[in-house]
């Protein structure tokens, strides 16, 4: 939103620079992007002409003698509002009115012209350029024109926070500054002149959907005079992005700038019976609205209507079959508050986003259409001759139920780490923000206005406070801690990143939210958003594998064609309540190549034992189970046991989904909950053993459909605390063996931490390990 520096200034009586305000209002959460500084040329005046004659060589040009105060220069000029005595913008010969703009003395179709009378738009000031700028002031020849009409303004691009639709105003700008430097809000005033006769004569109003219109008001205006409105309007208009069009347009438009409250006005002939319907659209109708486009409407959206048609969709932009033209001379003026859903639905439905709907989306004040309705009918008649009728419709269906939020003095302290709270600053604040304040035994009552609607807990009337009391003035503390034994899931999750990137790993942050087809891989079982940002982001996810996918064909098409990803991330499930159940897991995913190969050397890429060596080097000793995920390929894919319990998973991506997502090399990928990696303890540091090690094979013949775990966990169940590690070795399947049956070759290394083993105790406990195993398994050593 754009605003006016001298606007504000209209609202509170400031003496700080624009700068300074500039910089109160983003420390306090209502950023100021950008301060545009306007001025003109000081060498452009105010002029009046003399004389007016017709050029000789061509129609529509004409010689005005021109008097700039210290002389009479002669100009030609094209415009069509020359006269004699009007009073306009000059540039003499020499001024500089920016890139390719320098005024010089030139010979115009044999007539020589000594400077340029200027439009509004080559000033920069308006986007009028019909004709030469008419200044309407006592000003005198030779006066400089920025003075005399106080040009000098600076434009705040401010960035509006969406929870902060009371800050699209100048007045809720100007509310702001009056809390942050304690200056009085002083609205202009204005005044009604109301004519006998009375409104509800002439008018009447249904509101049918008080769910999507639970206020409507509405005042008659007669005897309307349609012109330009005065350059300050226009000028405000053009400093905000608003088009001027003509005086009573343009009023709404102001007091919507002004007061936040979207206005429209209908031409009173044009609307049948004089009765105007509030009502849902039906489905399939259609209405052409202002900007000539016919609408295709859907049953929620909310439409103005008389008794026989649409002429208006309500909070988003009216009808040509009721717009104001040059021959209006009755309107009637609409102030109304609607539902902010049902605007935003439909400005999506047809896809049109007007300054009314960007404000009615947000949430407007539902207390202010009388007052805003009253200020443009006052400046109707002050600048259209307007008559205003006596009274208001005000046909008001909203329940008016304020809220009433504790704050306690002493959780104020605590949370914001202020100690010297003073009572009568805090009243102050929460006053000037329009709040009503009432003292109680241990801190206050405290109403927020209507028009704050982010304002509902204690805790955004503590953060209310302090960024107006400014984080700035709260004394810096260093925090208070006691160290515990163990680490914190914040410190063990930067730990598992720093050994995720001490393996090669890069981290990459995903979207939460995932596109429906990811559910034909991993499951329906889904939470849906009920206001997604897109259809490719409705659902939210179950695993990180959609990101992380996404994330490798992305590089992939940039041709990075090595990949080794991991995230740490929250995943969403269905709960009992009404929240959501989450879980946070460590994704891993590898593509390509192990490491970048020398030319000497054949390319060595990942495959299913990397990515478990991966899982390994986080978990420790690890079994795995067979595993049917849809999205794994077969015979590729395994279930992670870790301490007796599932916890994950392990594979190849489907070569259908690959194919799916574009990518032509196989990728690895694994899943396991953080809670795993954050139930492993350090073990401290050990002493290097003194002694050698020493390992012993065993050759065994055992039964095909024994697994190698089954061989580990029956060796370990001797407790030979010398028996440091079991690996296999070799395996072998053939002639020499019996049907069913397979050798395996374990390596068992052994090492003392007192002394140096003999054979005689090694061989000891070898033949001690082969009775375990043929005991338990029917293992027996192969000859």
């Amino acid at each position: 939103m754009k605003i006016s520096y001298q606007w504000i200034r209209d609202f509170i009586d400031l003496e700080e620079d624009a700068a300074t305000l500039a910089d109160a209002l983003t420390m306090s959460g209502t950023e100021v992007e950008e301060i545009i500084h306007e001025t003109i040329p000081r060498e452009v005046v105010c002029a009046r002409i003399v004389e007016v004659r017709q050029h000789p060589n061509a129609d529509r040009l004409s010689i005005c003698m021109v008097d700039a105060g210290d002389e009479v220069l002669k100009v030609v000029c094209g415009a069509p509002n020359v006269k004699v005595g009007l009073v306009s913008a000059f540039a003499p010969v020499g001024t500089d009115l920016g890139p390719g703009m320098l005024i010089k003395k030139a010979k115009i179709r044999g007539e020589e012209s000594f400077g340029m009378l200027l439009s509004e738009r080559e000033l920069g000031l308006t986007d009028d350029h019909s004709g030469i700028m008419e200044i309407e002031t006592s000003a005198q020849p030779g006066e400089s024109l920025d003075k005399v009409l106080g040009l000098e303004d600076w434009v705040f691009d401010v960035n509006v926070t969406p929870n902060r639709g009371d800050c699209l105003s100048v007045i809720g700008i100007a509310r702001e500054l009056s809390v942050l430097f304690r200056k009085d809000l002083m609205p202009p005033p204005f005044e009604i002149p109301e004519i006998e006769k009375t409104v509800d004569s002439v008018l009447g109003v249904e509101i049918i959907d008080t769910d999507a219109c639970p206020r409507y008001t509405a005042r008659v205006l007669e005897g309307i005079n349609i012109r330009k409105s005065p350059f300050t309007m226009r000028r405000r208009l053009f400093q905000s992005g608003v088009r001027a069009i003509s005086n009573i347009v343009d009023i709404t438009n102001y007091v919507m700038l002004e007061y936040g409250q979207p206005l429209h006005a209908f031409d009173y002939k044009l609307v049948g019976q004089h009765i105007i319907v509030v009502r849902k659209a039906r489905a399939g109708e259609t209405f052409v609205t202002l900007d000539s486009v016919e609408r295709v409407l859907l049953e929620n959206d909310l439409l103005i209507c008389d008794r026989d048609k649409p002429i208006a969709l309500a909070g988003v932009m009216g009808g040509q079959n009721s717009e104001i033209a040059d021959t209006t001379s009755t309107v009637i003026l609409e102030s109304a508050f609607f539902d902010p859903v049902h605007i935003r639905k439909t400005s999506r439905n047809i896809n049109l986003s007007t300054e009314a709907s960007y404000r009615f989306e947000r949430g407007i004040d539902p207390e202010i259409q009388v007052v805003a309705a009253n200020r443009a009918a006052s400046l109707m008649n002050q600048l259209a001759d307007a008559g205003i009728y006596k009274n208001v419709i005000d046909v008001n269906y909203w329940d008016y139920n304020p809220s009433t939020i504790h704050l306690r003095k002493n959780y104020m302290s605590v949370v914001l780490g202020i100690n010297d709270i003073q009572d009568q600053d805090v009243e102050d604040v929460y006053t000037r923000l329009g709040c009503r304040v009432k003292r109680c035994d241990d801190g206050w009552m405290i109403s927020p206005p209507l028009f704050r609607h982010d304002l509902s807990r204690e805790i955004d009337l503590i953060e209310e406070y302090i960024r107006v009391y400014g984080m700035d003035n709260v004394e810096s503390e260093l925090p208070r801690f006691k160290p515990g034994a163990g680490s914190s899931d914040a410190l063990y999750s930067r730990e598992v990143r720093n050994r995720m990137a001490a393996m090669g790993f890069s981290e990459v942050i995903t979207y939460s939210f995932i596109a429906p087809r990811w559910m034909n891989w991993f499951g329906e079982d889904v939470l849906e958003l009920k206001n997604p940002i897109s259809d490719e982001m409705k659902i939210m996810r179950r695993s990180l594998l959609p990101g992380l996918l996404a994330t490798v064909a992305k590089n992939k098409n940039q041709q990075i064609r090595d990949i080794s990803l991991f995230e740490l991330g929250k995943c969403f499930y269905p709960g009992p309540e009404k929240l959501p159940e989450e879980k946070e897991l460590l994704g891993i995913a590898i593509s390509g190549q192990r490491r970048y190969s020398h030319w000497s050397e054949k390319p060595e890429f990942f495959d299913f034992y990397d990515i478990k060596g991966f899982v390994q080097l986080l978990l420790g000793t690890i079994d795995l189970e067979p595993s049917q995920h849809d999205f794994l390929m077969t015979g590729h894919q395994a279930d992670i046991i870790y301490k007796d319990e599932k916890i994950g998973y392990l594979g190849a991506i489907d070569q259908t989904l690959l194919e799916q997502l574009d990518i032509e090399d196989d990728v690895f990928v694994a899943e396991i909950p953080v809670q795993a990696l954050l139930s492993q303890q350090w073990q401290g540091m050990q002493v290097i053993p003194k002694y050698p090690m020493t390992y012993r094979d065993l050759s065994l013949v055992v039964d095909e459909n024994i697994q190698y775990k089954d061989i580990e966990a029956a060796v370990s169940a001797n407790k030979i605390k010398e028996l440091r590690k079991i690996a296999p070795i070799d395996t072998y399947t053939g002639d020499k063996l019996s049907e069913g049956e397979k050798g395996i070759t374990i390596r068992i290394t052994y090492q003392s931490d007192s002394r140096t083993l003999d054979d005689e105790q090694i061989n000891k406990w070898q033949n001690i390990i082969l009775q375990e195993l043929e005991k338990k398994l029917g293992i027996s050593l192969r000859s």
